[in-house]
């Protein structure tokens, strides 16, 4: 009789033993499957946050540009860049000027790098100002003293600029600089190629910006009045690497 109940207490601490062994491995199962959970969890909420961030920088970027402006972005598997062009700006002289008008417009363009880009990401790109419409009288000579002047600037800080100070094609003919780096666009109509195929680079992890302007000068003078301009000051892309 002994022998019996001895062999049953074994046979139940038996059956206990691979109860607490089949708990623990179950236990351990559910922590390998509720850590993995956690897991993909924080890195939904990290996709989700990165997402929600670039949507809201660019249309931060976007609401910032006013009127007839427009925003292009190009997106390529190592960069991304980004063309902001300020629109068409117009004037029309309907009464005697009291003193000079200088129009200022502007346009940009960002090139940003992944950090884990092998090499270095390059933007290829146009900056165009194209002249819809001119009343001004053509100068077959240029001349500092002719009633409509623009001056061309860029800037990597938008604060120290340098203007251009060599021979731009125009329609029919070329602008050669004049005093303070000024061009006579009088009766000039069409793109005036500021810069073409400009290369923008920036490093892996850099982002690098830069910024053009147009400084269009209308004389106070007797034979304004009545004259409109309209012109644009844009970039245009052409390609990336």
């Amino acid at each position: 009789m002994n022998k019996k109940v001895t062999d049953t207490s074994s046979k139940v601490k038996n059956e206990i033993d691979e109860d607490l062994e089949i708990k623990k491995v179950a236990h351990s199962k559910n922590y390998i499957q509720t850590l993995l959970l956690i897991i993909l969890i924080v890195l939904f909420a990290l996709t989700l946050f990165c997402s929600c961030f670039y949507i809201g920088k660019y249309y931060e970027a976007k609401n910032k540009v006013k009127g007839n402006a427009e925003l292009i972005e190009i997106s390529k598997k190592s960069n991304k860049s980004l063309i902001t062009n300020n629109g068409p700006f117009e004037k029309v002289i309907d009464d005697t000027l009291s003193e000079d008008v200088l129009i200022e417009s502007y346009a940009n363009v960002e090139l940003s790098t992944n950090d884990d880009s092998e090499n270095d990401g390059v933007l290829v790109y146009d900056v165009k100002y194209e002249i819809i419409q001119n009343d001004f009288t053509f100068n077959p000579i240029s001349n500092i003293s002719s009633d409509i002047l623009v001056r061309f600037s860029y800037s990597f800080d938008n604060k120290e600029w340098k203007s251009t100070d060599y021979v731009l094609t125009a329609p029919s003919t070329t602008l050669n600089p004049l005093m303070s780096n000024y061009y006579d666009i009088g009766g000039i109509v069409g793109a005036i190629n500021v810069s073409t195929n400009y290369k923008l680079s920036s490093k892996p992890g850099e982002t690098k910006k830069m910024y053009w302007k147009s400084e269009t000068l209308i004389r106070n003078t007797g034979n304004t009045v009545g004259k409109a301009f309209k012109a644009n000051l844009k970039i245009e892309y052409k390609e990336s690497a």
